[in-house]
């Protein structure tokens, strides 16, 4: 398993700030939590034990999701270690050998994609909400800096 100094120096700030913002934009894995799911090391055992179906290879750690079942995990086979999506309908083995997966070349290129829609395309504040637009139709990124709201997807009926 991997220890708290081999994750970059951004990474192990944004594990003990529970402000940043990137807890906001993702179920970013911390090291001690009271919810087992959100906790970094515990989630590493169970995902390469025989509890899940296909177990991860050692070299893959995870330490996010978008809270459906995929992660985003450091390949631990090059230094610094890339990042790859591990989508939860494929195997990890698939993931890894499919030229189209989701792939970051350092924390700091994830950290940025995680956070782009979270951030006020006016000001740049990481201090966004979302709220359903009055007709319903819209969900809307409201920053809380300078009031800006401007619609992100449209809401399916």
């Amino acid at each position: 398993m991997i220890a708290q100094a081999a994750f970059p120096e951004q990474h192990q700030q944004a594990m003990q700030d529970p402000a940043d913002a990137i807890h906001r934009a993702c179920d970013f894995l911390i090291l001690s939590s009271d919810n087992r799911s959100g906790n970094l090391i515990a989630e590493n055992q169970r995902l390469h034990s025989s509890q899940v179906s296909a177990p991860w290879p050692d070299f893959l750690v995870a330490f996010a999701s978008q809270g459906c079942g995929d992660y985003f995990a450091y390949d631990m086979r090059q230094s610094p270690p890339s990042i790859i999506y591990i989508d939860p309908d494929s195997t990890p083995e698939e993931n890894l050998a499919a030229p189209e997966a989701l792939r970051y070349s350092s924390f700091e290129e994830w950290y940025e994609s995680q956070l782009e829609g979270h951030t006020c395309q006016r000001c740049g504040n990481r201090e966004v909400r979302f709220s359903a637009s009055e007709d319903k139709r819209w969900l809307l990124r409201i920053c809380s800096n300078c009031g800006f709201e401007e619609p992100t997807d449209a809401i399916d009926p």
